[in-house]
């Protein structure tokens, strides 16, 4: 025994030895710090970056790189086996060579936005590896580095700007369990090496632009928990095969182009899915068809997110069996029938109720008692009334309820103020609501209520478009969005709104019976950025103490009975971008202050009584006007050449006014007109709300615009409306045929003004043209021909001018058969007016064209000049004979200007003579 001992101790002590001498020979040197080839790389690794100013790694200094920080050596033998420099703002373009780390198993450079990787070369013994948003975009062999990791779990390459799947012959990742290539740009069909990694568990496909359709070799993914292919480009079916992945528990297919029904992947009752499955994201797609019968089975689903598809038909009742479902999610589908309590029979767990945008006819008993608690209600578009819903006075936890479009035609019930004091969002519009407006209580700020400090400051409160006829008198003292616009309200905004309310930022109280003044308080609402007061019976001046809200984007008190002058207070905000002063009773001159509008893209000072002249800054400084509407007020002078700079106007209407000169043949560069340009935004939000997720608490861009021969409202539309009107002014001169260079051009209305000449020949290059109004002016000649290939002309109007000639047929026109488009051109003829005789050409014969005028009238108005001319020069020729006497020289050259300057005037008289003569004769002509 004793023997035995001593031979064992002895073994012991030689392998010691031995692995000692390993040591010593292969140069490792390890003496408790960490070995020197590997910290010689990492050296070498630092060395090629670039460390910005927040310097992270100062401890990358001395020769223990084992205490460098995010650096891991392992205990025994003092191998690298783990770098961890996330968030650490490294920067550079690197090789990335870390062969020497030969013992590395964990690597993570992740969220360094400014690294980039052009090459990648891993030790054999990595596990886990995450260059999350590196720049590997010049790694064209990132695939085939990866493919050589056999020990490889895990791999995360999202955001790194990888553009190619590339290919290996034979996958050798047998280990893998995790891979995220989400955020990337493939442009490409989902690789089929990726169907053999068997063992994988995590596969993240999302937001890198794959497309084509889904293999059925996607069912091979046994192991699979969690796929998702979201925000891609994937088309057709979903694969039956998809029901084989008996370990799916998330799967996520939206944002896709998927289309055809969901029956063959969830409606089989003997798939193994329905077991596992607990997440299915499958809105934004174009599923269609009726919803599996058997959804009910999927006892383990919580979240069940169908929205934004075709799907009709009615919803199962066996949904009311998903007892563990927390968020269900119909909306935005054609579904339809009615909706009892036996669909929620067994959601005990649900939270958020979705159904909106269907045609959903809710059947419940009013004695109904749910078994939920929900936070999240919409069912906007859903029929619930005409009664107020009563089963949700059992709901105490209601943060969001949207029941806009509703068909309620009901009074807000007293139980509602109960259950309020946890809401955060609510939208009540597009019904017949009528009544006292609801009350609401003060947040319940309480750890047991779940809502957030952010929230407990800050409530959406929608009511639109109902029959509320209260006085505004209910002070909601949270809340930030308040529209009640389009109701009945009357009395007074209240004076202390600024106190009662104090954090408003958009404030609606549009299209009402408000009367009183415009109180001064709410220039107190320090952060208001929308303020809609349109269409009420406000009066009174415009407050001038503007200056105290910084935020302001829209400011709308249009259609009101306000008077006085523009406060020059108004022209302090700097990010205003629209502003609806339209029909009052306001007057005076645009002021020099709101040249400092720079951000302004609305200006409706229309219906008013302003006077003066256009000022020539609009066009200096109000860069980004899209629309510029000052029609019916009392402007005079001339159109400033400046306006055509605004590169990006779409609207533009100087109407009824009484404006003089010619039109600007700049007016043909309009760039926006010309490009069919629609920049920016329509409507306008709040800059930062994310507690609401509604799409009506926005100001919608407006503008009243006379197109096709009556006033029309645009609103949603106004982002595709391309029009000029100059109508009602006394602009002269020819109508420029840089004008026809306006290609988007969409409304063209230059009537009762006194324009001449001719209508330009190649009008016919205003191919988007839908209205054209010329009438009441002076134009005299043919109609051009070019005419007939406006194929969109659906109202046109050429009444009374001095037109002539046969009208042009052919496409479009011949849709137009009003004859009182032509009234008043007595040489007209065609349809739909009379026939014309045979003989009759653009222009009577012997009155050939030259220039503006015929020739025989030409050669008149010649001779005449030539007389002139010609007596003169004999006169002086008479008069240099009597030269070399005094009396006589003096005597002739006075008679000599006397006689020119008679002469030249009977020209002139002569000449305008003719020019009216020329118009009697073709219509003398013609008759």
């Amino acid at each position: 025994m004793g023997t035995s001992a001593v031979t064992v101790v002895e073994i012991l002590a030689i392998l010691v030895l031995l692995q000692t001498a390993l040591f010593c020979c292969s140069g490792a040197n390890f003496n408790g710090s960490c070995i020197k080839i590997e910290r010689e790389a990492l050296v070498k690794f630092k060395t090629s970056l670039s460390i910005n100013s927040s310097d992270s790694l100062p401890s990358w200094e001395g020769d223990d790189c084992c205490r460098w920080e995010g650096v891991t050596c392992e205990n025994t033998t003092g191998h690298v086996v783990k770098l961890d420099l996330s968030w650490a703002s490294v920067q550079g373009k690197v090789s990335l060579h870390l062969g020497n780390l030969s013992n590395l198993l964990y690597l993570d450079l992740s969220s360094n936005n400014g690294l980039a990787i052009d090459s990648l070369h891993f030790p054999s013994s990595l596990k886990y590896l995450n260059l999350r948003s590196v720049l590997l975009d010049k790694c064209d062999n990132w695939l085939q580095s990866i493919n050589m990791l056999p020990f490889l779990l895990e791999s995360d390459l999202s955001s790194c700007g990888l553009s190619i799947t590339g290919h290996v012959s034979h996958v050798n990742l047998t280990s893998l369990e995790v891979l995220t290539l989400s955020w990337n740009n493939f442009n490409s069909t989902i690789p089929n090496w990726l169907f053999n990694i068997t063992n994988l568990q995590h596969l993240d496909l999302s937001y890198s632009a794959f497309r084509g359709s889904l293999s059925t070799e996607m069912g091979n993914l046994n192991s699979l928990a969690f796929l998702d292919l979201s925000y891609n480009s994937l088309v057709g079916k979903i694969p039956k095969t998809l029901n084989k992945l008996c370990n799916l528990s998330e799967l996520h297919l939206e944002s896709n182009k998927f289309s055809g029904e969901i029956s063959g992947p969830f409606g089989n009752s003997s798939s193994c899915i329905q077991n596992s499955l607990e997440n299915l994201y499958l809105f934004n797609n174009s599923f269609s068809g009726s919803l599996p019968n058997n959804l009910g089975q999927f006892k383990c689903l919580k979240y069940l997110l169908l929205s934004r598809n075709s799907f009709c038909g009615p919803i199962p009742v066996s949904i009311g069996q998903l007892y563990n479902l927390d968020v269900l999610d119909f909306s935005h589908n054609s579904l339809q029938g009615n909706v009892s309590e036996l669909h929620f029979l067994k959601l005990r767990g649900l939270t958020k109720l979705i159904m909106s945008g269907n045609s959903l006819v809710f059947d419940i008993d009013p004695k109904w008692v749910p078994p939920f608690q929900l936070s999240n209600i919409d069912l906007s578009s859903c029929k619930l009334g005409p009664w107020f819903p009563q089963w949700l006075k059992t709901q105490k936890s209601i943060a969001f309820l949207h029941m806009s479009n509703a068909s309620i035609s009901d009074s807000v019930p007293g139980w509602f103020e109960n259950i309020s004091s946890n809401v955060v969002g609510l939208d009540l519009s597009y019904n017949q609501v009528f009544g006292n407006l609801p009350n609401l209580r003060e947040f319940n700020t309480s750890s047991e209520a779940g809502i957030p400090d952010p929230m407990a400051i800050s409530r959406y409160i929608l009511l639109k478009s109902n029959k509320f006829d209260a006085s505004f008198t209910h002070y909601h003292s949270e809340a930030s969005i308040l529209d009640i616009s389009n109701n009945l309200l009357h009395g007074q905004i209240p004076h202390n709104i600024s106190k009662v309310m104090p954090n408003l930022r958009f404030l609606s109280l549009s299209n009402n019976y408000l009367n009183g003044t415009i109180p001064t308080s709410l220039c107190g609402l320090e952060s208001l950025e929308i303020l809609h007061l349109s269409k009420n019976h406000l009066s009174g001046r415009i407050p001038s103490c503007w200056g105290n809200l910084k935020y302001l984007s829209v400011i709308d008190l249009s259609n009101n009975m306000l008077s006085g002058h523009v406060p020059m207070s108004l022209g302090s905000q700097k990010f205003l971008v629209s502003l609806h002063l339209q029909n009052n009773n306001l007057q005076g001159n645009i002021l020099m202050s709101l040249r400092q509008l720079e951000s302004l893209e609305t200006l409706d000072l229309s219906m008013n009584a302003f006077d003066g002249f256009i000022p020539s800054w609009i066009g200096e400084s109000l860069s980004l006007l899209k629309v510029l509407n000052v029609h019916s007020n009392k402007f005079e002078g001339e159109i400033p050449l400046q306006l055509c700079s605004l590169a990006s106007l779409q609207i533009l209407n100087l109407a009824n006014n009484m404006m003089t000169g010619t039109i600007p043949t700049c007016f043909g560069g309009f760039t926006a007109i010309v490009m069919h340009e629609n920049r920016g935004l329509w409507d306008y939000q709040v800059s930062y709300n994310p507690y609401v997720y509604s799409e009506e608490d926005s100001y919608g861009e407006n503008i009243q615009a006379y197109v096709k021969g009556i006033e029309l409202e645009y609103t949603s539309t106004i982002r595709f409306l391309y029009s000029i009107d100059l109508s009602g002014n006394n602009f002269f001169g020819e109508i420029p045929k840089e004008l026809m260079n306006l290609s988007g051009l969409q409304n063209l209305n230059l009537s009762r003004n006194e324009l001449d000449g001719h209508i330009p020949w190649n009008i016919g290059k205003l191919k988007s043209l839908e209205s054209l109004d010329l009438s009441k002016n002076d134009l005299y000649g043919s109609i051009p021909p070019s005419i007939s290939d406006l194929n969109f002309l659906s109202q046109l109007n050429l009444s009374f001018n001095h037109l002539s000639g046969r009208i042009p047929l052919g496409n479009q026109l011949q849709t137009l058969d009003d004859r009182s488009i032509y009234i008043g051109n007595n040489g007209l003829c065609g349809f739909p007016l009379n026939n014309c005789s045979e003989d009759v050409d653009e222009l009577p014969k012997g009155h050939e064209k030259v220039g503006n005028t015929s020739k025989d009238d030409s050669d008149v108005l010649w001779f005449y000049s030539g007389l002139g001319m010609g007596f003169v020069a004999g006169f002086v020729g008479v008069c240099s004979v009597l030269y070399f006497k005094d009396s006589w020289r003096y005597a002739c050259f006075q008679l000599v200007d006397r006689v020119y300057d008679k002469l030249w005037i009977t020209v002139a008289i002569k000449a305008n003579q003719l020019k009216g003569k020329l118009h009697r004769n073709k219509f003398e002509v013609n008759a």
